[in-house]
């Protein structure tokens, strides 16, 4: 008889209310490459950057 095993859904990441920002965390996958994570996140907080500098009413 072969167990029945459930898979847990995976959770919605958080948002921000903040496109670019929301755009930018979602482009981040630290599940490849190691050396390619310094990169994506480099890149996160360059967005992260720019729209804190340049808020939108």
């Amino acid at each position: 008889m072969a167990a029945v095993t459930e898979q847990t859904p995976t959770p919605e990441p958080p948002t921000t209310g903040v496109p670019e920002i929301d755009a930018a965390l979602a482009a981040v996958r630290l599940d490849g490459p190691v050396g390619e994570h310094h990169q994506q996140l480099s890149a996160a907080v360059e967005v992260l950057q720019q729209v804190l500098r340049t808020p939108q009413q």
